[in-house]
C-alpha cells in the first residue's frame, strides 16, 4: 500500500481540528474508553503535491483490515466503519465507498483527509486518519 508522506502531519492537524466527540454517560463520569482497530488507512489520488487543472478531483482511498458499511449502531466492531472526509477541515461526506469526485473545487491549496470512524460516528482510538494537501489550478 501507498502512503502519503504527509500522513504524520495530516494526523496532528486533524486532532487539533476535531472536538472529543467521545459518547460518555450523561452523569459526567468517566467517558467510555473507544475501541482500537489493526486497520490501515492511506489515499492513492489525489497525490501530495499534484496539481489538478479542473473543478473536481476522484478521491481513491485504500483500506486494508477493515470493512465499510453504512449502517450506524452503537455494536462496534475494530474491522468495521466508514469513511468521514474532509477538505480545508470541513466535513464532505460520511461515505461506506473507497472512491468519490469532490466537484466545484476552488483555485488554490487544499487539504484532504479521510478518518476509518466506528460503527456509532466516533474516531478509533488511536485515530485512523490520512491527508494529502494538493492544489487545484484552472486552464
Amino acid at each position: 500500500m501507498r502512503r502519503s508522506g504527509t500522513v504524520a502531519i495530516g494526523v496532528l492537524v486533524w486532532l487539533g481540528a476535531c472536538g472529543d466527540t467521545t459518547p460518555g454517560p450523561a452523569t459526567g463520569a468517566e467517558p467510555v474508553p473507544r475501541p482500537s482497530t489493526s486497520a490501515t488507512l492511506g489515499i492513492a489520488s489525489p497525490e501530495t503535491g499534484s496539481v489538478v487543472r479542473t473543478d473536481q478531483v476522484t478521491l481513491v482511498v485504500e483500506l486494508e483490515g477493515a470493512t465499510l458499511t453504512d449502517i450506524t449502531s452503537t455494536d462496534l466492531r475494530p474491522d468495521e466503519g466508514h469513511l468521514h472526509v474532509t477538505l480545508d477541515d470541513q466535513l464532505i461526506s460520511m461515505t461506506s465507498g473507497l472512491e468519490q469526485v469532490l466537484p466545484d473545487l476552488a483555485p488554490g491549496e487544499h487539504l484532504l483527509k479521510v478518518e476509518l470512524v466506528a460503527n456509532d460516528h466516533a474516531p478509533f482510538d488511536p485515530r485512523v486518519v490520512a491527508a494529502v494537501s494538493f492544489r487545484v489550478k484552472h486552464s
